[in-house]
Order: C-alpha cells, then structure tokens, then sequence
C-alpha cells in the first residue's frame, strides 16, 4: 500500500504565547507532492508544530498510512507516548491541570486513531532539504500573519 511521506515545521515571530505564527507540511505520495500552510495571528511555537501535523493528516486521504517528519519532539513525543494517557485520564496532567494544546491534542488524536503513522525526529537547521523547506513555508507564514496584524499589536 501507498504511504504518504510528510515533512512538517511549525514556526513563530517572537517567543511566548500570542506571537504570530504559521506552519507548513510538504506531503509526498508517490510521484505527487503537495504542500500545506497557514497562519495564526497569535500563537504558539507548540501550537504551530502540533498544526503541521494536523493540517498534513487532514490532507490525505482517510486511512492512508503516513510517515511523519518533524523537528519537534514535542509533538512526537505527545502523540506516542502522552496521547492515550491523557485521554485515559479525561485531559489531565499528573497534578490534575489541564493539558497544553488540548484542542489539537484531540484533533491529531483522531486523526490518528485509524491509521497507520510513523514518527521521524530529524534535527532541525541541519541541512535535511525538506526539513529546511518545511521550516521556510512556515517561517513566511508567521513573517505574513506578523505583517497582517493591526499596527499597535
């Protein structure tokens, strides 16, 4: 079976919450390539990265197999190993707070749920191409949605 090959970077103009951002998926099936971006007027470098992801599923047909790319072991980490303990605990962290992201936890949790995905760490600004690629989709992004918020913000 065809498996959809997905290079993904999430990114923000500043540090903290409520910056601009943006994120970006290179999706290679086959002889076919396809690319997915977006932008968020405030938000997080995590909520970026998780949005990579998100938007790259979304994209594909459902059930397709997907092997997935990232420099975020945020993501990586949350989706193997911390998913199906937060939704085993209702959303929780260990001391009973909430879980960061929890609205995008949940949408790549479904869309993960009935499909095969593996996970690649690649390290990130060290030269593999679509790695570097995935990273300059999102960080023009984040420059658009930085340039398209209202003088004073």
């Amino acid at each position: 079976m065809m498996q959809a090959v997905i290079y993904t970077d999430g990114a923000c103009i500043g540090s903290g919450g409520g910056t601009p951002g943006g994120f970006a998926a290179i999706i290679r099936t086959g002889e076919e390539e396809r690319i997915v971006t977006g932008r968020c007027s405030a938000a997080t470098s995590t909520a970026m990265e998780l949005m990579g992801v998100i938007a790259a599923l979304e994209a594909l047909v459902p059930g397709l197999p997907a092997a997935i790319h990232t420099d975020s072991r945020y993501v990586i980490t949350g989706a193997t190993e911390r998913l199906p303990w937060w939704r085993s605990r209702r959303w929780r962290i260990v001391k009973g707070g909430k879980v960061a992201n929890r609205d995008l936890w949940q949408r790549l949790s479904d869309l993960i749920e009935d499909r095969a995905v593996t996970w690649h760490w690649v390290r990130g600004h060290a030269g593999d191409p679509l790695n570097e690629r995935a990273h300059a989709l999102a960080f023009g992004e984040a420059s658009r949605a930085r340039d398209e918020r209202p003088k004073g913000d």
